[in-house]
């Protein structure tokens, strides 16, 4: 006898809305429009991306918040909600709390601040005293988050899109690291008394070259992740090329702060990946792919006679030494003894032996990182220290004089009253706290000042206080953990989570700026959007990752 269908537990099938339209729509742009739109060449590079960011989110966030609004408060809202979203969007999660409190706690700082409109924007006076990082855009940032965590709809289409607008950006800054400029943004300042500055720091459409390395510091984790865990041998092939190509604007870019994140984040991939024989087999691949394009890089070098910019210590390495042969021979000799080791077995897993072997190399690594730097800082303070070896002894000059910056960044947050420790001094308001600095630093640097800790903690301990400081940390810190968690629900997880821990790290060395920060909280929006779907018992109609 037919049995009669329980409609009380049948669940209805997710449908593509057109708030996940506008999301997906929102994400292409930011990937692609957001990256290379520049309205006066260099002139201001990063305040275009901070108007464009603000624009883009601005209109299509309140499209989706007013559609999702009128759907909450709709005859049926309950079936709405579940209808058109992985759960309902309005209930929040640690990650999202840890955002919120950081929002929230921005806005009582800039109150409480005396310099409203200054934190507001982060930026005043027409003055280099902010990166434009203030209340409006943290704001919008938690817009873009919300947003895409509720309603991304995963299409291959998106992550197309997504290579794209990396690779172009990469291939511009190899381009005009050898001086040739198609886009005629170089040409446009020939005569002009900052010419040379905007030649040496400059590149591709981002602007600064410090920015290009931290977004590539975002996008190549995201690319090589891809590569190891998609199932799709097309997107494969297209992250395999665009991991290439961006591995070679890490080293135009020149920038160490970039190498410090990526190689943090491929160490965590490697012990992460060493149980499965498949994906240990397209980690070496692609590990081997990288150190070929250095190589290619330093093959261009050579027909371009070294007409170069110069490269920074890690770009050197990689450009210049032998010793990347041998990296490559072993990655590629890895693989192949991979791939034909396991071609007729049915078992994917690898010995328990693998996964601790290199768990403890990268533990090792560490502690060695660690204990040079203790030892070249404390103990022997006097043997000159040069190339890669100068990272290995803490001062005021280590990093480009960061060590001068941290160090007296504490000093500064110590003179402050008990309410700017707690709350502190106000979005983007390092300028002011850091003022006192500045004849010493014109004197030792020959820079007359500083809007920044050139360390994303110590300047959020600074101007958002001990409070603001936590919020941002359970945020990361929450984002990476659940990702973590769910990994085995969709790869899409852990492949963020790996961008998650290459930001977090770089952050040690890095200025928070409307350039790369946007793109670093969509990667852990689209990390929780996946985690809201695995949590969801919707049937969802989409694109296989």
């Amino acid at each position: 006898m037919a049995t009669k269908k329980n409609t009380k537990t049948s669940q209805p099938r997710l449908r593509f809305t057109v708030r996940h339209a506008l999301t997906d729509i929102y994400v292409t742009l930011l990937f692609t429009f957001f990256p290379l739109f520049l309205s006066n060449f260099y002139a201001a590079a990063r305040r275009d991306k901070f108007w464009s960011f603000m624009i883009i989110t601005g209109v299509l966030g309140l499209a989706v918040g007013i559609i999702s609004l009128v759907s909450l408060f709709t005859k049926n809202s309950e079936y709405n909600r579940k209808l058109n979203t992985y759960c309902d969007p309005f209930k929040l999660s640690i990650t999202d709390i840890g955002f919120f409190a950081f929002t929230g706690f921005a806005l009582i700082s800039m109150l409480a601040s005396g310099r409203v409109s200054h934190c507001f924007m982060g930026l005043s006076g027409g003055a280099s005293n902010g990166r434009n990082m203030g209340f409006i855009t943290i704001f919008l940032l938690l817009v873009a988050y919300m947003m895409i965590s509720r309603f991304y709809f995963s299409k291959k289409i998106v992550y197309y899109c997504i290579f794209g607008g990396i690779t172009i950006l990469s291939f511009l800054a190899i381009v005009n690291y050898y001086y040739m400029d198609p886009l005629g943004l170089f040409k446009a300042y020939e005569g002009s008394s900052n010419y040379d500055t905007v030649i040496n720091d400059f590149t591709s459409t981002i602007g600064n070259k410090n920015y290009l390395s931290a977004i590539i510091c975002v996008s190549l984790p995201f690319s090589f992740g891809m590569f190891i865990a998609t199932e799709d041998k097309i997107m494969r092939i297209v992250a395999l090329i665009s991991t290439g190509l961006q591995f070679m604007g890490l080293i135009v870019a020149t920038s160490d702060g970039g190498f410090l994140g990526c190689f943090a984040a491929f160490a965590v991939m490697a012990v992460v990946v060493s149980r499965s024989r498949k994906y240990l087999l397209r980690y070496c691949t692609g590990f081997a792919v990288m150190m070929l394009s250095a190589k290619i890089l330093w093959l261009y070098d050579l027909i371009m006679k070294g007409n170069s910019k110069g490269y920074s210590s890690f770009s050197k390495f990689f450009i210049s030494s032998n010793y990347v042969y041998a990296i490559l021979a072993v990655f590629a000799l890895i693989a192949l003894m991979l791939y034909f080791t396991g071609k007729n077995k049915e078992n994917d897993a690898l010995p328990r032996a693998v996964f601790f072997t290199l768990l403890l190399l990268v533990c090792l690594a560490v502690l060695g990182f660690a204990g040079l730097i203790i030892y070249y800082t404390f103990i022997d303070t006097e043997t000159a220290l040069t190339g890669t070896m100068r990272f290995f002894r803490f001062d005021l000059y280590w990093g480009t004089h960061r060590g001068y910056f941290w160090i007296n960044s504490l000093e500064a947050y110590k003179e402050m009253n008990l309410w700017q420790k707690l709350f502190g001094a106000g979005p983007e308001t390092f300028y002011f706290i850091f003022q006192p600095y500045f004849s010493e630093m014109s004197k030792l640097f020959n820079e007359g000042s500083c809007n920044a800790a050139h360390n994303v903690y110590i300047n959020y301990l600074v101007t958002h206080g001990a409070f603001g400081l936590m919020a941002y940390l359970l945020f990361i810190g929450s984002a990476l953990v659940r990702s973590i968690k769910k990994a085995n629900h969709n790869p899409l997880c852990l492949v963020c989570a790996f961008v998650i821990v290459a930001y977090a790290v770089q952050d040690i060395v890095n200025i928070a700026n409307p350039v790369n920060v946007p793109w670093f909280i969509i990667f852990i929006a689209l990390s929780e959007s996946t985690l809201l779907r695995a949590n969801s018992a919707l049937e969802l109609r989409e694109s296989n990752f």
